[in-house]
């Protein structure tokens, strides 16, 4: 019991000094994208997802209309936090929007393909799906969302084994997706039936064509933003 109460309050002062530290750090930098992240992420452990929301739409709007060369976008790895914050608060959309803008600026990051891998996988499955461009129904957006889920997830995990990336745990979930993925969609290819999610942009592999994946350009069709 007494070591149980020790934990307690220790957990109790650890939250309070990390409150002080985050509310310390907006008031000396209130416009900091960094540190409304942190906010959330101190939100989203409390529960108050509401507030974790709000921060987080707060930091999106420093810098998501400004050009990428922008000194104020944040780093690459910041962003790559901020999806994973954004998909925790049940904001998959704007998470997408983040991974597509990061996919266009660099295109060999094993955890950006999984995390928009996820994400639409998650849209696929979920109420709520991409934006509609291509005047689809229903449910052909959701198998296309899914169809677009599975090719970041297959880019994933080909970048996986050629850079030798060591989280286990990513490749592990990947592949799970995919599998689930591939008992619902069967052989059907990323890009057929002629409609995709999204707008088009070119495959991160070396372009051979004996990719055991037959990941290609037009497999890695996004959600428009």
């Amino acid at each position: 019991i007494l070591q149980q109460s020790f934990s307690t309050r220790w957990e109790e002062d650890a939250e309070a000094r990390c409150e002080s530290l985050v509310t310390e750090a907006l008031l000396v930098a209130p416009d900091s994208p960094e540190c409304l992240q942190t906010l959330a992420s101190v939100r989203i452990s409390q529960l108050r997802h509401d507030d974790a929301r709000a921060a987080l739409s707060r930091s999106l709007e420093l810098w998501k209309d400004l050009p990428p060369e922008s000194p104020l976008v944040p780093d690459f790895p910041t962003r790559i936090s901020l999806s994973r914050l954004l998909m925790e608060a049940q904001m998959e959309i704007q998470a997408l929007e983040v991974l597509e803008r990061m996919a266009l600026e660099d295109d060999h990051s094993v955890e950006m393909w999984y995390l928009g891998g996820w994400c639409l996988y998650l849209l696929g499955k979920g109420e709520k799906l991409p934006p509609n461009k291509s005047d689809l129904s229903e449910s052909e957006l959701r198998q296309a969302t899914l169809r677009s889920s599975r090719s970041w997830l297959k880019q994933s995990l080909k970048l996986y084994g050629l850079v030798e990336y060591e989280d286990v745990k990513l490749k592990e979930h990947a592949e799970e997706l995919v599998q689930d993925l591939q008992t619902q969609l069967g052989d059907v290819s990323d890009s057929d039936d002629g409609e995709d999610v999204g707008g088009e942009w070119e495959d991160a592999s070396d372009g051979s064509d004996n990719d055991d994946d037959n990941v290609q350009d037009e497999d890695h069709k996004m959600t428009d933003s």
